[in-house]
């Protein structure tokens, strides 16, 4: 031992001092007395950086690299409209039948954004056309429209009124002393009415009626007392 004890020098025990140092915690200590900003990428092996060694908030965008998160990255219902750019969202973002009348703001469509030809009946609310929003031109001849309470429109006045008469004459006489004269409408006119007219106020008027068998003449008789009567028959017609 005391041989041991003369040949222990300080150079000797700083030495060996040294191995221990080196070969124990030789690692941790020069870990210790690494400079800042010394370790660099070469010196990091890869995945070295785990998730737990990442500080909160420490990944900005200029972190990540552009196009490189997907849905799976995003957590649901974390993004709001002040995340998505104006004017950003195209149809092709929009999942077919994703936007409802609810999404719509009240006026916000208009007929540019409705496709010609597109709307059907069921599509107009009940009385809510009026005359302005339809287009004359474009209508048809409603179903019986050539009648009306189901007769033709050449039952009705559809035209002029106008009056006809014979020239003054006594008449046709007939065998019972008495005398008749007709007076019809142009043909395809309507007869309207009719009656005699400047017979004397010694003749009697005997009978005023429609001709029998015809649509369009009227017949009158009358009978002379006394002194001779020129007379007429008057009808008023529907220019047809």
């Amino acid at each position: 031992m005391n041989s041991i004890r003369k040949r222990l020098t300080y150079a000797n025990v700083m030495s060996t001092l040294a191995v221990f140092l080196v070969l124990g915690g030789g690692a941790a200590f020069a870990a210790a007395q690494l400079g800042k900003n010394t370790v660099g990428a070469k010196q990091l092996k890869k995945s070295a950086v785990s998730r737990a060694k990442v500080k909160n908030g420490a990944i900005n965008g200029a972190k990540v690299a552009d196009g490189s998160l997907t849905g799976a990255d995003v957590a649901d219902g974390s993004l709001t409209g002040t995340e998505i750019a104006d004017g950003s969202i195209g149809t092709g973002d929009l999942a077919n039948l994703a936007v409802t009348t609810a999404k719509l703001a009240d006026n916000s469509v208009n007929s540019a954004k409705v496709l010609d030809k597109s709307l059907k009946g069921a599509d107009v609310a009940d009385n809510s056309l009026g005359g302005q929003q339809i287009d004359e031109s474009t209508l048809g001849q409603v179903p019986d429209a050539a009648k009306l309470a189901g007769k033709a429109s050449s039952s009705y006045l559809s035209s002029s009124i106008y009056k006809v008469e014979n020239p003054e004459g006594p008449g046709s006489e007939l065998g019972d002393g008495t005398f008749v004269q007709s007076k019809a409408c142009e043909p395809g006119d309507i007869l309207l009415s009719g009656g005699p007219a400047s017979v004397r106020s010694t003749s009697t008027l005997l009978e005023s009626f429609p001709t029998p068998g015809t649509t369009n003449s009227w017949t009158a008789r009358i009978q002379k007392n006394a002194e001779a009567d020129n007379w007429t028959v008057v009808v008023l017609c529907i220019d047809q």
